[in-house]
């Protein structure tokens, strides 16, 4: 056993000694996730009720969000919620999906790191790269807040990598994961990768699908049968109540919508919460415009040179013309991530190609770059601890809680959002829109002309309703009948003032009031949809 042991020390040491950078960014990575994860407990509303659905698969109700509706399919990615559910037994799946993100973290730089080797960056490229993926605030907030997306991140980086190496069956492997991970995925990233492989490396076609209908065809069987379909309900649901569809909003409009998606890709404002900035706009778009412009050097050197890196830079624009077309609302920001950690590795290239000839230059623009994307953390964090206090927890959960003691197996709620909510009020009927846990909602605004959660309380009529200020006054404009059947339960409030400022850095402020409305005693009577 001696001898074994001392040839994994010295293989650790000789690995450590000969990649400094890559164990430097490991390190720096793991270290600012873990203070993000201890300093502000942060949960994404999005993740509970993926966890939600997990759970209930160990409580004996299937995999689906609430009891009464058994076999809804009620989150978009399947990795998701296979991950959280290996922890069911110990209800700890949350647990399981930041623990996950850690170790995803740790792989995705190890792939762009390796990417860079054999494509010969530039230490500065490395640099810029690898600050990105270990300090960006997206690439931080979303896996340690419970989403699957550092884990997709990887998978993302895993596919170009094993590519790059010819390790097909690894690239089946990841291909297959992909394509259980997120759909454009399978729209966007594995398509141009079979192409690749038909063009010039048919060889490898066996040795890839076999991995990739043994992992992505199980799962869609699996869904076919259980669900009725393997298209999720959430896809159904936001696609019915947004009205996305190609090309379904007039050009000028996508045209103006992708104008004004510069905000996304930017340091502070990335963050869709973002009002304010400690940066001038100009500088952010002149951050943003920079980052471009090496990205473009990239792919034309990449496409040049017929390497992989081609193939993530078609997924990348591939993307960003669904997303222009769909007019995808900015707040699914989580889709992001994987995207931009393969349009910062094109980016890196680019830098890598200018400091040939320009070394100082590339170093100084990678090196403010990497600045660029990192400043947040300061700025961030204490905003991150004071959502989850005083929102997430001071308002949303504790609406929760009130209605998991208020409501009997018989009641029903119509609310958004589901997350917070449907957790702590557990298997509780929850009609939320736009029906992203709810088949009952889904058949209730699809033929409304113009969904809304109002319209939803009106059609359902249900016991209890959870609304905003804002939301009760549409209710009562629209549907005055229909408002004058509820009267206030409860009304939620932080328990202190809420501060979302740090050193000019503002996040609106998102769901803090709350009213729990009851249905009165006069039209107390029980209302199927």
């Amino acid at each position: 056993m001696r001898p074994q042991f001392q040839i994994v020390v010295n293989s650790t040491i000789r690995t450590l000694r000969e990649n400094p950078l890559l164990v430097a960014f490991i390190v720096l990575g793991l270290a600012v996730r873990l203070i993000f994860w201890l300093y502000t407990h942060r949960v994404w509303e999005d993740a509970l009720i993926t966890i939600t659905a997990a759970q209930n698969v160990w409580e004996g109700f299937g995999l689906t969000h609430h009891a009464s509706e058994p076999r809804v399919h009620s989150f978009t990615s399947p990795i998701s919620v296979l991950i959280p559910m290996v922890a069911g037994p110990f209800h700890a799946g949350l647990m399981a999906l930041r623990l996950s993100s850690l170790v995803a973290s740790v792989a995705a730089i190890f792939f762009a790191y390796r990417i860079g080797v054999l494509l010969a960056f530039h230490w500065a490229a490395q640099v810029l790269v690898l600050s990105y993926l270990a300090c960006d605030h997206l690439q931080i907030f979303f896996g340690m807040g419970g989403m699957e997306t550092q884990v997709v991140t990887a998978i993302a980086l895993g596919t170009i990598y094993f590519f790059m190496q010819r390790a097909w069956w690894s690239l089946g492997i990841f291909c297959g994961l992909a394509a259980i991970s997120r759909p454009e995925f399978i729209l966007f990233l594995i398509p141009p990768i079979g192409i690749a492989l038909l063009a010039f490396h048919r060889q490898a076609l066996f040795k890839v699908t076999v991995p990739i209908l043994a992992i992505g065809g199980s799962w869609f069987a699996f869904a076919t049968f259980y669900y009725g379909s393997p298209v999720p309900n959430t896809i159904v649901a936001k696609s019915l109540s947004f009205r996305y569809g190609f090309s379904s909003t007039p050009w000028e409009f996508m045209w103006l919508f992708t104008v004004r998606s510069w905000r996304d890709y930017v340091p502070f404002k990335e963050f869709f919460p973002s009002i304010n900035a400690p940066l001038p706009d100009l500088v952010l778009k002149i951050i943003g415009l920079t980052v471009l412009l090496f990205f473009v050097a990239g792919l034309l050197v990449s496409a040049k040179r017929r390497n992989a890196l081609f193939i993530g830079g078609i997924a990348i624009i591939s993307f960003e013309v669904y997303r222009s077309t769909m007019v995808m609302n900015s707040y699914f920001m989580w889709y992001l991530p994987p995207f931009l950690a393969l349009a910062f590795l094109v980016a890196a290239y680019g830098i890598s190609e200018l400091a040939v000839k320009m070394p100082r230059l590339a170093i100084a623009g990678s090196l403010a770059l990497a600045l660029a994307y990192t400043l947040h953390l300061p700025f961030s964090m204490p905003l991150d601890k004071e959502v989850q206090e005083k929102i997430e927890i001071g308002v949303r959960a504790k609406t929760g809680s009130m209605l998991n003691v208020m409501m009997t197996d018989k009641d029903t709620v119509v609310l958004e959002p589901l997350g917070f909510i449907g957790w702590m009020a557990f298997n509780k009927t929850i009609y939320d829109f736009p029906g992203l846990g709810s088949k009952v909602v889904v058949r209730a605004i699809k033929n409304m002309a113009a969904p809304s959660l109002a319209g939803l309380i009106d059609a359902l009529q249900p016991t209890y309703v959870v609304v905003r200020p804002h939301e009760f006054k549409a209710l009562q404009l629209r549907f005055p009948g229909t408002a004058a059947k509820y009267e206030l339960a409860a009304r939620v409030l932080p328990a202190s003032p809420i501060n979302l400022e740090k050193w000019g850095y503002q996040y609106a402020t998102i769901d803090g009031d709350f009213s729990i409305l009851r249905r009165t005693q006069a039209f107390d009577q029980v209302v199927r949809p």
